[in-house]
């Protein structure tokens, strides 16, 4: 009964270890290569930017991954951007409404 308990749990501390391992690395800081650079630059443009950019790349049968690209400041920037590009109701926009001419 020990021995299967201490096999049991040696498979799931590799295991464990192995799924740790999956994880996205953020490479832009610093950029290892310059595809690494050039998939950086892609984010600071935007998500649409990077997505081209990795799709393009993957075809050539490059591992870059989304995610790789993409941390909690890269994140907060694009909202940001985001938030500035929606037009609000005081920019002038016209909303349709139901109104007689």
């Amino acid at each position: 009964m020990n021995a299967k308990i201490s096999c049991l749990s040696a498979a799931l501390l590799f295991t464990g270890a192995f799924a740790a391992g999956a994880n996205a690395e953020y490479r832009c800081a610093p950029a290892p290569s310059a595809i690494d650079q050039r998939a950086c630059d892609a984010a600071k443009q935007g998500p649409d930017s990077l997505r081209r950019f990795v799709q393009r790349w993957d075809i050539k049968m490059s591992n870059l991954y989304f995610p790789d690209y993409v941390d909690a400041r890269t994140a907060q920037s694009w909202d940001a951007k985001q938030a500035l590009a929606q037009p609000t109701s005081e920019d002038g926009v016209k909303v349709a409404s139901n109104e007689k001419r």
